[in-house]
């Protein structure tokens, strides 16, 4: 299971021209800035899926063959970070123009793009690592708003708050609910609905990614503990990262048990109309705990259908669209719907003819 971006800029800049990503949706779901009620136009059924592409995409030289690629799949949906470390890398420079051309090069293809609003720079935090809060919220609401009014007006009208946010990272070693709600969660959306509000457009905020896991950061608990930290209302969808590791999706409770525990607290707390987003799901088909290729195909239908088959399923996107590099050794380099080259995995063609079934 992947950490969006959080490679150095360095080693993302080495091996991003060998990575992809995509989207998918037939509609673009979007919300008003709350507090004013409306509907979440989010689509269901198999009306949505993406690909997630993570933090390479500014050095990705082949992002328009990639992006035709997951469009001709049936995919309108990608997943992209938009990352304070290097948008701001120094206060008060925006670097608009790394980013600029993957909102560019998706909208072309015809995909959607959910943004991911996450990581710290060290100047803001003091060196406490990518994913410790700021010292001064005020300057992630600033990241928060500056970012979202520059990229909801170019069509970016979805953003994940934060990902995989119960799992220990650089600069949040014990994760915590109550830190990530009051520190991160709505300090950042007071931003994202600041910048809805002024552009008059609608915005989507989903619940920074949760990964199946025990203890006291298991994902309904995590989710139990954002709603008591004062999270009601904050967010328009909740995202997961269903993986199942190497089983099949018939055996595994990821893709069923754990997401209908996750609704079944949204319910508890007046959200059971949301939306639970897979925004992270797939299989490495090279390097320890790995699956064929033949398997990684085998499995794509048994997994769509199961997560679809949720009347509150959102989109659920692949990680990822092509593979990274060519060793045997690292399985993070094999997630792709696409080898390195560029040539078609069976899985690419078994979401294909899921997404678009034979006359569709």
């Amino acid at each position: 299971m992947r950490l969006s971006g959080r490679r150095t800029a360095a080693a993302v800049a080495a091996t991003a021209s060998l990575m992809l990503a995509g989207a998918a949706s037939a509609s673009s779901p979007q919300r008003s800035p709350r507090p004013a009620p409306s509907e979440v136009a989010t689509p269901g059924a198999a009306a949505a899926g993406g690909v997630a592409a993570g933090g390479v995409e500014p050095w990705n030289p082949r992002r328009p063959a990639d992006y035709a690629a997951m469009r001709a799949a049936g995919l309108t949906w990608l997943r992209t970070d938009l990352d304070w470390r290097f948008i701001e890398a120094q206060r008060g420079r925006w670097d608009w123009p790394l980013y600029d051309p993957v909102v560019r090069d998706a909208a072309a293809a015809g995909l959607h793009t959910l943004g991911i609003l996450h990581t710290v720079p060290a100047w803001a935090n003091g060196g406490a690592g990518d994913h410790a809060p700021p010292a001064d919220p005020g300057l992630l609401t600033a990241y928060c708003y500056r970012t979202v009014r520059h990229y909801l007006p170019r069509g970016v009208s979805a953003y994940e708050i934060g990902n995989e946010v119960n799992l220990p990272a650089a600069g949040r070693p014990r994760p915590d609910a109550t830190a990530y709600t009051r520190r991160f969660l709505l300090p950042c959306v007071e931003g994202v609905r600041r910048a809805a509000a002024e552009t008059g457009r609608g915005v989507t905020v989903v619940l920074g990614s949760l990964v199946p896991r025990g203890g006291r950061n298991a994902p309904a608990r995590f989710l139990g503990d954002v709603y008591a930290s004062g999270g009601r209302g904050a967010f328009d969808a909740v995202a997961l990262h269903p993986y199942t590791g190497t089983d099949a999706p018939s055996v595994s409770d990821k893709l069923t048990a754990v997401p209908d525990a996750l609704h079944r607290v949204m319910v508890s707390h007046g959200d059971g109309g949301l939306r639970i987003w897979a925004t992270e799901f797939g299989y490495p088909t090279r390097g320890r705990h790995s699956v064929s290729e033949q398997q990684e195909s085998d499995f794509v239908a048994p997994a769509l259908t199961s997560w679809y088959a949720h009347p509150y399923a959102g989109p659920l996107f692949w990680y990822c669209a092509r593979d990274s590099g060519t060793s045997g050794r690292d399985r993070e380099e094999h997630f792709g719907l696409l080898r390195a080259d560029g040539s078609p995995k069976p899985a690419y063609h078994a979401v294909r003819a899921w997404f678009r079934p034979a006359g569709g």
